[in-house]
């Protein structure tokens, strides 16, 4: 999505908020968006682009500043209605199209950028090969050159983040799945794919991957043979 697109979209929520305000039966002295309310619009505005300037930090501390914990640690379903709670009170949250975009960010703003989703589906695979297979009483023994790989096992995006980052108002978002989930892949922003993709192609190629057995279990355990290729 360009700029300009970015642009139509903070324009049309400006708008919505202008229209709410104006049929908002309070005194004009008071029809200006301060408070809650203001932090709420500039709130959706902010988490609706990559591009995110000073002026987004108290509305961005304060979204992320509500957190609601129960006896087992932070309570994501409670935490995600709160939030959303927060960001009804802008004016223009029952304008066409905002309750939807007011879910979606709820749900995946802060858990849909890289370092989130490469943190949220750490995970460990393995290379290994043979090194050597012997007999003796308790049978054939085989021993293996085994290496981990950092990765992360999950290549597609949670319905989540494929709802709040594809909208119309959204602006630079997009991430992208590098490489292989069994060998080290990894997101990154859409605009540094074909870089990443590049280089992790240099590196897991060749010799790195000549001879190799992948797999999510080191065979060296009881589940070892269930490799992934």
């Amino acid at each position: 999505m360009t700029h300009r697109s970015f642009m139509l979209g903070a324009v049309a929520l400006a708008c919505a908020c202008g229209t709410a305000l104006a049929k908002s039966p309070v005194t004009p002295s008071s029809q200006t968006l301060d408070g809650l309310p203001g932090l709420a619009c500039q709130a959706i505005l902010c988490l609706s682009s990559s591009l995110q300037p000073g002026e987004c930090a108290p509305s961005l501390n304060h979204y992320f500043g509500i957190q609601i914990f129960n006896k087992y640690g932070l309570d994501w379903g409670a935490t995600v209605a709160a939030r959303r709670v927060f960001l009804g009170m802008c004016p223009a949250a029952d304008a066409p199209g905002m309750p939807a975009r007011i879910d979606a960010i709820a749900h995946g703003a802060g858990k849909c950028d890289p370092q989130s989703l490469n943190s949220a589906f750490a995970a460990t695979a393995y290379r290994y090969r043979k090194t050597a297979s012997a007999g003796g009483d308790a049978g054939e023994i085989t021993t293996y050159d085994v290496q981990p790989i950092a990765t992360v096992n999950q290549n597609t995006l949670p319905g989540y983040c494929v709802s709040y980052n594809d909208h119309a108002w959204t602006y630079d978002l997009s991430v992208k799945y590098v490489g292989e989930p069994l060998k080290g892949g990894y997101w990154v922003k859409a605009k540094d794919f074909n870089t990443a993709q590049a280089r992790w192609q240099a590196e897991h190629g060749g010799q790195w991957a000549s001879g190799w057995t992948y797999s999510w279990n080191d065979p060296r355990s009881p589940l070892g043979m269930n490799h992934g290729n």
